[in-house]
Formats: structure tokens, C-alpha cells, sequence
């Protein structure tokens, strides 16, 4: 992972705002995806990111998938290209504004 591209404290928001809805303890859900609780508190608080054999035993065990553990945490611009790139949740929204606006001005 690239760290100069993915927020590690909204990812790490995420990540407890998951564990906090199953009723995890951070020792419980660190015992479950074997990693300390040290290390887990500090990825909740934003200072480290888990490895991808970690990330994908944290998404299986709160159900969530990696894109919706991301979902806030990644930027959605390419500089480099010039054009801007949207997460489907972004295009979802924009969809249903649309949408409205259509329905508002038949």
C-alpha cells in the first residue's frame, strides 16, 4: 500500500466504527485476524496500515469489503492525467441528484 495515497485515520475510523457495530474489543478483534493489540489501536488511530494478508482477514471478519473499508480513505483525483476519477458512491449520488432534477423539470 501507498501510504502517501490512502488516509490512514479515516481508514483507521472505519476500521473501529466496524468493530465497535459487531461488539469487537480491539483484544478480541486483534486475537481474531492475529495481529497485537497494540497494532491494531494504532491502525484505528491512523499511524500504521495492515498488511494485505491482515487487510483481507479484517474485511472477512467484519464483513466488510476493501472497497468500503477505503471508500473514504483513498483520494479520488489522478493529478497526473488531468482527469478526475469518482468512487461509485460518488456516482451514485450524483445519479440520484440528477434524477431529481429530471423528475422536478418534466
Amino acid at each position: 500500500m501507498n501510504d502517501n495515497t490512502i488516509n490512514k485515520k479515516a481508514f483507521g475510523k472505519r476500521l473501529r466504527d466496524a468493530r465497535e457495530k459487531y461488539g469487537y474489543t480491539q483484544a478480541e478483534l486483534a486475537e481474531e485476524v492475529g495481529v497485537s493489540q497494540n497494532f491494531l489501536g494504532d491502525i484505528e488511530r491512523g499511524i500504521k496500515l495492515p498488511s494485505l494478508n491482515k487487510l483481507i482477514a479484517l474485511s472477512n471478519v467484519l464483513k466488510l469489503s476493501l472497497d468500503t473499508m477505503f471508500a473514504e480513505s483513498l483520494d479520488n483525483i489522478i493529478s497526473e492525467t488531468g482527469e478526475i476519477y469518482y468512487t461509485d458512491r460518488q456516482l451514485a449520488i450524483m445519479n440520484s441528484v440528477i434524477k431529481a432534477i429530471n423528475d422536478n423539470f418534466k
